[in-house]
């Protein structure tokens, strides 16, 4: 999705430059939407399995050198995904001062403690919304708005597009990034981990007991 190149189109929702809120959808090709997107696989594993083998592989699909961790942080954006299993990189990014974009099908453990849009934005596992999630704080992509032929007065420093970045767009952003980050500190700290697992074993050994109704918790 990320890597594709095609003029196939798809619906993009965003706020038109107006005293107003008012909101507008438009069709534009994924290889102008993508221009906002920098995703990549840093490793090809069995590409023999795959349909034309490796050639195919990297013609499909693009591959770049892996990113470490801490160079993450210097983006407004970080998206978390899951990969071979769930992906264990979201602690870290609720750490940064960065906006988690996450979307998983694993049930994890803080699942029930956090709240999707407080302290992070919520993606579908289709990754369908990614584009307008983008658009509804910073704005449709340059490249979109010249594909629409997008015309409005000079804004700042004469950048013609500026009027198209959402107002509080980065304050809406900062928003989710600082309570995130004070979840993380209070909630999803390394403690609180080790009481989940401690609890899960105790749990996991009263159910694997002959005598688990003994080792049931009563008041």
């Amino acid at each position: 999705m990320a890597s594709d190149n095609s003029s196939t189109p798809r619906p993009l929702t965003f706020a038109l430059p107006t005293p107003t809120p008012t909101y507008t959808t438009h069709a534009v090709p994924l290889s102008l939407l993508n221009t906002v997107l920098d995703a990549a696989f840093t490793k090809a594993l069995s590409p023999e399995s795959y349909p034309g083998g490796l050639p195919a592989l990297l013609s499909a699909h693009r591959f770049a050198d892996a990113v470490p961790l801490g160079a993450h942080w210097s983006h407004k954006y970080l998206l978390d995904i899951d990969g071979m299993a769930y992906s264990a990189r979201f602690m870290a990014f609720l750490a940064s001062d960065s906006v988690p974009i996450k979307a998983t099908v694993y049930a994890e453990f803080w699942e029930s403690w956090i709240e999707p849009w407080l302290h992070y934005i919520p993606l579908s596992s289709t990754y369908d919304e990614i584009y307008n999630i983008y658009a509804y704080f910073s704005g449709p992509p340059r490249a979109a708005l010249e594909y629409l032929n997008a015309s409005v007065p000079q804004g700042e420093g004469g950048d013609k597009y500026a009027a198209w970045r959402p107002r509080d767009g980065d304050r809406r952003l900062r928003r989710i990034a600082r309570a995130g980050k004070q979840w993380k500190r209070s909630v999803g700290r390394p403690v609180d981990m080790e009481v989940y697992v401690y609890r899960l074993a105790l749990e996991w050994a009263r159910i694997c007991a002959d005598d688990r109704d003994a080792m049931g918790f009563v008041l």
